[in-house]
């Protein structure tokens, strides 16, 4: 394949379920973009096909420098296909690595990302499926949520409606996608951007531990605890870090009415507490302030090496899931 459309593929970057991704050049205006194919299965029942460029058109007004752009959305031989703004780095899943994250460094990330949503929210858009593997960190270490208001066109769009009718069907694959559900959202029920909320105090519950707090060998015992498991601290918090893990417990509160009730003002909570930090920080001196990560300067350097090699790869992950 050497066109698609009117774009000119380089490279297939991966395949799932629900389609291929491509990097391919926009012969229209000249730029690089990753190329989603959306297979022609997701169109099958009526009304889908019309109801996937009713939530492109509303995505790509979107406009935020924490959100990945969807630039183009249209049909090629019965395929849909989604050409988004190429944002190269890494999924913060491959950042984390399975460690924690200096908490200054997780407030500043998860700041930016209720800042995306907060402005997806103000349109009326939900992302439904933010999770570590739909954030890109792009080599400047800014945060980049991907394919904002189109996540119920993914495979991990079909875990999410499997889950909510038949959670002992999933596979053990699917415990990555529903350990960040919201409680409303696994019971099926109706979703805001609440929603979301949750879901963002689980990214940075686990920033803060290395751990979700959810997770289960098996996907159905993961589902029972997003219901009801009771949440540990996120880690052995001093005294200064204790407002920031009542925060991430409220933003993981079972009960929605509980939670912070919108974004903006999750966002806003979040940068006191990081100015709080700032001001500890510089207390300390100079060696606390906003290391990427609590092993400090050492990591940043593999941070931005690794960077380098998992570009192609953490985009391919993540706009595949």
């Amino acid at each position: 394949m050497t066109a698609i459309a009117h774009f000119n593929v380089l490279e297939q970057l991966g395949e799932s379920t629900t389609g291929e991704l491509w990097r391919a050049r926009d012969t229209k205006v000249g730029r690089t973009v990753a190329l989603k194919l959306v297979s022609a299965s997701a169109f099958q029942q009526p009304g889908s096909r019309d109801a996937f460029f009713q939530d492109a058109r509303a995505a790509m007004a979107l406009s935020h420098p924490n959100i990945a752009t969807l630039f183009d959305a249209g049909e090629y031989e019965g395929d849909g296909y989604l050409a988004y703004e190429f944002a190269s780095g890494i999924t913060l899943r491959q950042e984390n690595d399975g460690r924690s994250v200096n908490p200054r460094r997780a407030v500043e990330l998860a700041i930016q990302i209720a800042d995306a949503l907060a402005d997806a929210h103000g349109s009326g858009i939900l992302h439904g499926d933010l999770r570590p593997d739909t954030i890109i960190v792009t080599h400047k270490g800014s945060a980049k949520v991907l394919e904002m208001g189109m996540s119920r066109w993914t495979s991990g769009g079909r875990v999410r409606a499997q889950a909510a009718t038949a959670p002992r069907s999933l596979g053990p694959e699917a415990v990555p996608i529903v350990s960040y559900m919201s409680p409303e959202q696994v019971l099926g029920g109706p979703i805001d951007a609440r929603s979301d909320v949750f879901s963002l105090g689980v990214v940075l519950y686990e920033m803060l531990a290395g751990r979700n707090p959810f997770v289960a060998a098996r996907a159905e015992d993961t589902v029972v605890n997003v219901i009801a498991a009771k949440i540990a601290a996120s880690q052995p918090l001093s005294t200064s870090l204790a407002d920031l893990d009542a925060l991430v417990t409220r933003a993981l509160a079972k009960d929605i009415e509980q939670r912070p009730q919108s974004a903006a003002s999750l966002s806003a909570e979040l940068r006191g507490i990081g100015a709080m930090l700032d001001v500890r920080a510089g207390e300390a001196g100079p060696l606390e302030l906003l290391p990427l990560d609590d092993e400090g300067s050492g990591r940043s350097t593999w941070w931005v090496a690794a960077a380098a090699v998992l570009a192609i790869g953490g985009l391919a992950w993540w706009f595949l899931k």
